[in-house]
């Protein structure tokens, strides 16, 4: 097995960026949530250094991409939600001729047990590119969104992201930098992510294994 194929399995199997003395290290992206009050600084939420094993979709575009659109897909009535319906929706893919990248992290950082349990998903939709080539994806915009097992949840607009990926046949190592639009409360991403790398008509829609 040359020094190529050895690192394409070694990333398949354990997700990580790269080979020999980075084989030990996984790729990791920084989220960070805050409120942002007009008259003064802002104010760390939370804060989440996650290892996000995401999915890259070719021929396809999101179903929702504001997040007006998603919250009424999530409605249940009585101004209420389901959290679950949210998710499912940030999730729908359509056919399209650009790419999406979806990713899911479940987290108790903020304590044990599933009472404490947060869901973030990112979900962007990219201009059309060769995913057998490394480089950078074009046009990227979507949404982060965080929920818990009560509503509300919270949905960021990302109205442009900027996303390299470095492709390992049906795999690829990212890196990931977005920003929500400006308002009271907003998101920052930042890091490396693992992903794998698939076109729509082959199962896409069932890729994401955090469903």
């Amino acid at each position: 097995m040359n020094v190529r194929l050895a690192c394409t399995a070694t990333f398949a199997a354990v997700f990580v960026s790269g080979c020999a003395a980075r084989s030990l290290q996984l790729p990791a992206l920084e989220m960070r949530f805050y409120e942002t009050p007009a008259q003064s600084a802002p104010k760390e939420r939370f804060r989440e250094d996650v290892i996000l094993n995401a999915t890259v979709i070719g021929d396809a575009g999101l179903r929702y991409m504001k997040p007006t659109e998603l919250l009424k897909a999530a409605e249940t009535g009585s101004n209420r939600g389901d959290p679950q319906k949210l998710m499912r929706a940030a999730r729908t893919l359509v056919p399209g001729d650009g790419v999406v990248l979806l990713g899911t992290v479940r987290s108790t950082s903020s304590g044990g047990g599933s009472a404490n349990l947060a869901i973030y998903s990112l979900a962007l939709a990219c201009e059309r590119t060769d995913l057998d080539q490394s480089g950078d994806l074009r046009g990227c915009k979507g949404y982060v969104l965080r929920a818990t097992r009560t509503w509300p949840a919270e949905v960021y607009a990302l109205p442009e992201a900027t996303v390299s990926l470095i492709s390992e046949g049906g795999t690829a190592h990212g890196r990931l930098r977005a920003k929500s639009e400006p308002g009271a409360f907003k998101a920052e991403l930042e890091g490396e992510f693992a992903a794998s790398i698939v076109e729509l008509g082959a199962g896409a829609l069932a890729s994401d294994s955090a469903k």
